[in-house]
């Protein structure tokens, strides 16, 4: 009996094992491809370029054209909220909701403003911009897109970004706001306080108007590097952990499955994650300390379910030769597919160096090994 994507993507959510291991290209805004590498891989497989829909401005990825996601059989798909007004430009600056500034360097968007920094704790409290949550803006057009994928599809929300503790440094800058977690605790706990509720208030908002439509809710919030956490574990469980622990407590209210995201070394934290009741990770950054495949699935396998890791994209997938990315898809697909748990993406968002065939050669050797 077929099933469909949807169906798909909610067994494994659930434990269980469907019909093959899920893809995810694009689910999300870091399993997608920037619009240049849609373009080429258009190109490639003969289909003519429609141009973009660039859903993260910052990292100019998009949500991909349909004809590719069809042409790969890729069960998941992105609505994807957008912020309460448009980017307004003064002096080749681009100034976000936040009045958080960046500078386009022909590729990205990145930050250089912070607006909340070099300010006193007090000062910055008072001055804080808070955009309105319940713009419609942010919703315009996905119902409509929604109902058009006819519940074939599972359907993600995306738009959040990095809600406990990305977002507040990017507002207060990172010197400032890394000094308030060790210097000023009450300050931090109260503008991480205002944070969280502002986020909530767009969530409820967002699930009021499309919660029908929604299977899986996703947040992130980058706390590694390549070689270890950003912050201490310590830390993390006084700041960041019980305000996450309540956006998964609220959001599962609307009977949605829960995606975080966190890039690098993250390890030492996948059991809080599983504790606050977490049911996948992305994106399994397998080039990271201890972050190898094996490892993972070992240890955590029947905990969290893995959303991605499927080939590291900094240095095989732009590098290597169609071949050696097949090789490269098929071990982890194996190591990390065994007895489900897992939703197949590459690591990260596919970048401009990355070669189009190179594309085709991840996604083929999926289709070759998906089957359990």
């Amino acid at each position: 009996m077929k099933i469909t994507g949807r169906e798909r993507v909610l067994r494994v959510l659930n434990g269980e094992i469907p019909d093959r291991v899920p893809l995810d290209l694009g689910g999300i805004n870091n399993s997608t491809m920037h619009w240049k590498v849609e373009r080429d891989l258009c190109g490639l497989l003969g289909f003519p370029y429609a141009g973009s829909l660039i859903v993260a401005t910052d990292q100019q990825v998009v949500v991909p054209d349909e004809r590719i996601l069809r042409h790969y059989g890729v069960d998941t798909r992105c609505l994807y909220i957008r912020e309460a007004f448009p980017w307004r430009e003064e002096g080749g600056v681009f100034y976000d909701q936040w009045g958080i500034g960046r500078v386009f360097d022909g590729e990205y968007y990145s930050m250089r403003v912070h607006p909340l920094a070099g300010m006193t704790p007090r000062e910055a409290l008072d001055a804080c911009r808070w955009p309105d949550p319940r713009a419609e803006a942010r919703i315009e057009g996905l119902a409509e897109r929604a109902e058009s994928y006819g519940g074939e599809h599972c359907l993600i929300l995306e738009g959040f970004r990095e809600a406990c503790f990305g977002l507040p440094s990017w507002i207060r800058g990172m010197t400032d706001f890394y000094m308030d977690l060790a210097g000023d605790p009450v300050f931090a706990h109260e503008f991480l306080d205002r944070v969280l509720e502002w986020n909530l208030q767009v969530m409820h908002f967002v699930m009021g108007r499309l919660g029908k439509y929604v299977d899986v809710f996703k947040f992130s919030d980058d706390l590694g590097t390549q070689a270890s956490l950003l912050i201490s574990p310590e830390m993390y469980r006084e700041f960041i952990k019980p305000r996450q622990a309540r956006i998964v407590r609220e959001m599962k209210g609307y009977g949605v499955k829960v995606l975080f995201h966190s890039c690098g070394a993250v390890r030492p934290l996948i059991p809080d994650l599983i504790e606050i009741g977490i049911d996948a990770l992305n994106p399994v950054q397998i080039s990271a300390r201890g972050m190898d495949p094996r490892g993972l699935k070992d240890d955590f396998g029947d905990k969290i379910v893995f959303w991605g890791g499927g080939i590291d994209t900094q240095e095989s997938l732009p590098r290597l030769g169609p071949e050696q990315v097949k090789e490269e898809v098929r071990k982890n697909l194996e190591i990390l597919g065994r007895g489900g748990g897992f939703v197949f993406a590459q690591v990260h968002n596919i970048q401009p160096d990355v070669p189009a065939e190179n594309v085709d050669a991840m996604l083929e050797a999926f289709r070759e090994r998906r089957d359990y």
